[in-house]
């Protein structure tokens, strides 16, 4: 059996989990290739500083990603978050998320992290939320968010404020980095995508320079992000259900398992498009 790494180019914003991903992946006989996809610019800032001063009027507040968290805090410049958010229902998708929150907001300790992405926290909150519906819950976002998640909890009964505080932007070197990236072209077998704006960033630069995707093995990292290739017409060899490195390793090493899974959501999708 040959030794050589696998090498996989993950498109992903850096971030504290970078090192965590390199070494997982070294350590199952990977090679990761990071290019950083995205930036970010906080806007509305002391809209949200408002908000955030007065947890009363809110039962809880939901962080999708990380960026959401940083916007926190950084509309707090440098003051602490209230206390009586520490009593509300608050939510996060993924452990990334979760672990910021708890570090950066003074231990504010975030439900739902296990969930993954925005359709399985709506289902999570909708299940397990035992408070007042009659207050919203604070939902900090991108530009580029989905309403699926606000969809699912205002069809539900839910209030929700939802506070555009970032803007997502395709990173100004993307181009630099994907080129080098691609310098040992023949080694490369997985392209891993870690969000739906990182798919269509990437795909802008590899449609102008003519680089056809169908000679890689592309990984997309949850469902919203395969969809989002599915969108354009390339095919998803495999797809990890959550955003941790855990998670695409075990697609990376047994592929099939997520098509299986695949397969069997898609027929539950079906089934329940026919009792409708």
């Amino acid at each position: 059996m040959s030794s050589r790494r696998r090498t996989v180019i993950i498109f992903k914003s850096e971030s504290e989990s970078t090192d965590v991903y390199a070494e997982t992946l070294l350590g199952h006989n990977f090679q990761p290739v990071f290019v950083p996809t995205l930036s970010f610019g906080f806007k509305q800032l002391d809209q949200l500083r408002a908000k955030l001063m007065t947890p009363d009027k809110y039962a809880g507040i939901i962080f999708t990603s990380p960026r959401c968290v940083e916007a926190v805090a950084e509309a707090l410049q440098l003051r602490e978050l209230p206390a009586g958010w520490t009593l509300l229902h608050n939510y996060a998708v993924g452990e990334v998320t979760h672990n910021l929150a708890l570090s950066t907001l003074q231990q504010l300790f975030t439900h739902g992290k296990q969930t993954g992405n925005a359709r399985n926290l709506g289902d999570f909150i909708v299940d397990t939320f035992d408070g007042s519906r009659n207050l919203p819950l604070l939902l900090p976002c991108g530009n580029l968010a989905t309403d699926t998640l606000l969809s699912k909890l205002v069809e539900n009964g839910f209030c929700v404020d939802a506070c555009e505080v970032y803007e997502t932007k395709c990173s100004p070197q993307l181009g630099e980095c994907i080129e080098r990236a691609l310098q040992d072209v023949e080694s490369i077998e997985f392209l891993a995508f870690f969000s739906p704006s990182g798919v269509n960033c990437a795909h802008e630069w590899f449609k102008a320079h003519n680089v056809s995707l169908e000679q890689w093995k592309l990984v997309a990292i949850g469902p919203s992000t395969r969809r989002a290739l599915e969108s354009l017409g390339l095919k998803v060899f495999c797809t990890a259900e959550r955003p941790t490195v855990e998670h695409l390793v075990k697609v990376l090493l047994n592929p099939q398992e997520s098509r299986e899974r695949l397969v069997r959501e898609r027929e539950r999708e079906r089934i329940a498009a026919l009792d409708n």
